[in-house]
């Protein structure tokens, strides 16, 4: 299998503007990778097709309490500045890139699906595998159970192509430069529950396992200078895309990073605050050090001892 089309996936590639459809993808493109550094936005969809919201019970505004609003927008510079950008144009209701293509919620599905592995069987049960069950204020988004061939169109359509994409650009990047480093873009509720607000930031990365320790500390005091407070791991360690990614020990790095959308949008009526901008300039100063690191401190074992 080595090409798949989606309009509903986009890519920036380092150095070239402006933004590029992700259609068609082929192996020309892994073979001309211009950066090691890919920043992925797997949330932040926002393109819910008239069959979609006409088969849902919710209004759109509640099917898009779902989304990870406007992270694309806030790291907007990435492929100027020399990284690539792979951002999900489709909602996260409809099809979830960020669990196991296995995590399918038999409470869903009229059919019954196979018994096999499902490795987030807590958001399954919660009605959040990679066909949500239900929407971000936990409100069910059929009317009843839907046909399993809907979830197998959706993951050949949208889910594969993610997948094909980004796992492409870490891996040629890995063979051009030796390592790939992977940040994993989302976004949280401003409050954890009524009396437990949730910090600026949550840095994800395994509690420790998934990147090199000074890619974390950097985003750290890059942050933290910056003026926000910022947390490891609690409770974001790291979703399926930084999980799924990472090998640190051959040279590929993922980090998550979840952001307060309190810093930047009304959560309400998804509309931006006047703290969009200011948040925006922020994460650009951050993509930049990120893409400014030295690359040798990423690079696996062998290529270590090698020098």
């Amino acid at each position: 299998m080595n090409k798949f089309s989606s309009s509903l996936i986009s890519l920036q590639l380092a150095g070239q503007l402006p933004f590029l459809p992700a259609t068609p993808i082929n192996a020309q493109l892994w073979a001309d990778n211009p950066s090691p550094f890919t920043f992925s936005s797997p949330h932040s969809g926002r393109n819910y097709s008239a069959e979609f919201v006409k088969s849902s019970r919710l209004d759109l505004i509640d099917l898009r309490s779902s989304e990870d609003a406007y992270v694309d927008e806030l790291f907007a510079d990435i492929a100027k500045l020399g990284g690539n950008k792979l951002t999900a144009l489709f909602p996260r209701a409809y099809v979830d890139v960020n669990r196991y293509e296995t995590d399918l919620d038999p409470e869903l599905f009229i059919e019954a699906i196979p018994s096999f592995n499902r490795a987030n069987k807590h958001l399954i049960n919660a009605g959040i595998g990679v066909i949500a069950r239900v929407a971000g204020h936990r409100q069910h988004i059929y009317s009843g159970k839907i046909p399993i061939a809907q979830a197998q169109q959706r993951l050949k359509q949208h889910y594969q192509p993610y997948h094909y994409i980004l796992n492409g650009l870490l891996q040629s990047a890995q063979a051009k430069f030796g390592y790939a480093l992977l940040i994993d873009a989302h976004s949280m509720p401003a409050y954890f529950s009524a009396n437990q607000p949730a910090p600026d930031i949550i840095i994800g990365n395994l509690h420790g396992l998934s990147c090199h320790a000074e890619v974390a500390s950097l985003v750290f005091e890059n942050l933290t200078n910056a003026g926000l407070r910022v947390k490891f791991n609690q409770p974001y360690a790291g979703g399926t895309i930084t999980q799924k990614y990472n090998d640190t020990t051959n040279g590929y790095h993922a980090l998550q990073l979840e952001i307060n959308r309190g810093l930047y949008m009304h959560e309400t009526n998804l509309e931006k605050t006047a703290g969009f901008d200011l948040l925006q300039q922020i994460l650009h100063n951050l993509t930049r050090d990120i893409i400014n690191i030295d690359g040798q401190i990423l690079l696996p074992q062998h290529y270590e001892a090698a020098e």
